[in-house]
């Protein structure tokens, strides 16, 4: 059970805040993809891995018919609860990315916070014949995952977040092991309570890193076209921060 995604699903938007502020840049740049590299036009969209739907929210407030696909019941609880709060019709769906079983159904696949980087190769090319198998002719899968090289092994980095009267501390590391091109990502939060009372919570995850020519290759074995872009921009740049993925289903 990954406690980031379950116990602390209540926590995720304070904790990811400063990421999801992002989130409209990247959804414009999104938006940008759809009309200059999918053969069809984009209205329905599945977003994959969709977590508490910061995201997936955005996409609807833009007139997408989206359905949300996330692994965790803990976190797709707090996506409905914000759409019903803003008047979102959404549907969240609690499954495997792996085996999500739609068959046609979508314009674009779409999987944001570099959730990607989840896959090890073989449940990689599982997730492709997924998303292919989803996707209708012509439509396009968008997915972002980071710079391995983008700083490094680093560590700690601690910050804080509030919510609810509560005071969150973060504090993460970051290792890289270049050779088995793993990232091990450790994150430590503490929740202080108005009452005094700490509870605290450590994640330890092993991330898949790829770089842009292997995310290519094992993309270009599913897809019929298949391209990566900078960060926020068509043009590679090897220093942005993060890449994005476009494929294309015949």
């Amino acid at each position: 059970m990954h406690e980031l995604y379950t116990v602390l699903a209540e926590y995720y938007d304070a904790i990811y805040r400063r990421r999801a502020e992002r989130v409209k840049d990247e959804i414009d740049f999104v938006e940008k993809i759809f009309e200059a590299d999918s053969r069809r036009e984009v209205r329905k969209i599945l977003d994959i891995a969709c977590g508490t739907g910061i995201p997936t929210l955005e996409l609807a407030k833009r007139g997408y018919e989206v359905t949300g696909v996330d692994l965790h019941e803990e976190m797709l609880e707090v996506a409905r609860r914000k759409a019903k709060r803003e008047g979102l019709t959404i549907e969240f769906i609690q499954g495997d990315a792996l085996e999500i079983g739609f068959n046609q159904e979508f314009d674009a696949v779409t999987m944001f916070f570099s959730s990607i980087m989840y896959f090890d190769e073989k449940d990689l090319k599982k997730l492709f014949n997924s998303v292919v198998k989803a996707l209708k002719p012509g439509g396009v899968f968008v997915a972002d995952f980071p710079c391995w090289f983008y700083g490094g092994s680093n560590g700690p980095i601690v910050w804080d977040e509030s919510t609810d009267g509560e005071k969150l501390v973060i504090t993460d590391w970051r290792i890289v092991e270049p050779g088995l091109q793993k990232l091990h990502f450790k994150r430590l939060v503490q929740i202080l309570k108005p009452n005094g009372e700490t509870k605290s919570f450590f994640v330890d995850d092993t991330l898949n890193i790829y770089t842009p020519r292997e995310m290519r290759l094992l993309a270009k074995e599913h897809f019929d076209e298949v391209k990566i872009y900078g960060h926020l921009k068509r043009k590679l740049d090897p220093n942005d921060r993060r890449y994005w993925l476009v494929a294309i289903t015949p």
